[in-house]
């Protein structure tokens, strides 16, 4: 079957003669939203597995089922469990990794089910990438550019830190959790005291100095190493935890041969993400081995999710799509608890509220990817949520923003759900 293009959100549509069933493995991340919606506007329904009934992307008519699952950083094995078995029992054909259970995969793929698809890398492919060490090694190893960045794994390294500020990043984090800015010499005493009371200097922790620039996010499906899908974007606005309220997309030729060049090193299979700034040339800073926020690359010609179900399904595109620049998208769920956690203020949330509902400001020319309610009414339905909430309390955001990363990130503590295939 040939690839097509037309309307932008729909350019890589693939015209199968039946839709595969799709299973994503969790529906609280704000990624695992944004799929829902590409794949939904590209002629597919979904599957959600998650602890949370509520979870984000439950509220999507593009969502057929739901099934309940343990958290897969509390009860990885239960959560494994429960995969397999709504697997099984609801004929799904494809596992789509939405966030860091593509890990648990990687190292587990002997639990998913015997006919059914999931594109992931290698266990030995994601060691080299996943960790904060890992990655400057890697692109140390590739001559790829990044902050002047050196790896601590002891109290006495660490210390021995004089230029600040300085970004001090433990092994794992989710969610820039395993970040910190710190200022100075004190505030570095009182963080090396924090990771002494922990297994940071096994793993090491990496010391980087700021870099200038704009943050930017690249992402990327390859097929066995072979680039297929490549999409980048500016934050214009940043969210509360490190998000984004407000992007546009771009397009670095020098950013795709680099991608390409990992991509290829790693023999890599399924999505690949990375952070950088620019500042005429790329500095990394972070990766991630997975689907990361793919609507504004759907809105730019790139349906990036597709893309990756045809990768799963070994039939992948025979030249490389990529995004094309200019593209302006919000999310307005992030602007409203990003404006409350910065102002505490109802009254600076209302009028967030006025200016996203007229499109004004800021968010003029911006098309909203993360909640489209014109695309898909049900996702009113957590917007407006998070918007009451706030409203009676905007002092609530952080811990708002917080809830969901207990469902989706590996090892963090969460609510262990009893499984509902």
């Amino acid at each position: 079957m040939p690839w097509r293009h037309g309307d932008p959100a729909r350019s890589v549509r693939y015209h199968a003669p039946v839709s595969p069933r799709i299973l994503l493995t969790e529906g609280s991340s704000l990624s695992s939203r944004e799929a829902v919606t590409a794949l939904g506007i590209a002629g597919h329904r979904v599957g959600v597995l998650d602890p949370d009934p509520l979870c984000l992307a439950r509220f999507s008519r593009f969502v057929s089922r739901f099934h309940r699952s343990p958290s897969s950083g509390s009860d990885p094995e239960g959560y494994l469990r429960a995969l397999d078995a709504v697997a099984r029992a609801h004929g799904y054909d494809v596992v789509l990794p939405t966030h860091e259970q593509a890990t648990l995969l990687a190292h587990r793929a002997a639990t998913i089910p015997p006919g059914v698809r999931c594109a992931l890398a290698d266990p030995a492919s994601f060691d080299r990438i996943e960790t904060k060490v890992a990655l400057t090694t890697l692109l140390d190893a590739l001559a790829l550019p990044q902050p002047p960045t050196r790896v601590a794994r002891s109290r006495a390294e660490l210390l021995a830190q004089s230029a600040f500020p300085v970004f001090v990043k433990t092994a794992f984090g989710t969610a820039t959790t395993g970040v910190r800015r710190v200022a100075d010499p004190g505030a570095l005493e009182a963080l090396a005291a924090v990771l002494d009371a922990g297994e940071a200097w096994a793993a090491g922790v990496v010391l980087q100095a700021p870099a200038r620039g704009s943050l930017e996010r690249v992402q990327a499906i390859f097929s066995r190493g072979r680039l297929v899908g490549i999409h980048a974007y500016r934050q214009l606005v940043e969210a509360i935890s490190g998000g984004d309220v407000l992007k546009e997309s771009v397009a670095r030729a020098r950013v795709r041969e680099d991608v390409a060049r990992i991509g290829a090193a790693l023999s890599w299979h399924g999505a690949l993400a990375l952070d950088y700034f620019w500042d005429g040339d790329p500095s990394y800073i972070d990766a991630n081995p997975r689907l990361v926020e793919p609507m504004n690359a759907a809105l730019s010609g790139a349906n990036l999710a597709e893309i990756l179900v045809r990768v799963t399904l070994e039939d992948p595109p025979p030249t490389l799509i990529e995004g094309r620049a200019g593209t302006r998208t919000r999310l307005s769920l992030m602007a409203l608890l990003t404006r409350a956690r910065d102002t505490g203020r109802r009254r600076a949330v209302l009028r967030e509220i006025g200016d996203l509902a007229r499109g004004g400001g800021r968010y003029a020319g911006a098309t909203e990817e993360l909640t489209p309610v014109g695309r898909d009414p049900w996702s009113a339905i957590p917007l407006a949520v998070v918007a009451a909430r706030l409203l009676v309390s905007p002092g609530d955001a952080a811990r708002v923003a917080a809830h969901a990363v207990t469902s989706y990130a590996v090892g963090a503590a969460g609510r262990v759900a009893e499984a509902r295939p």
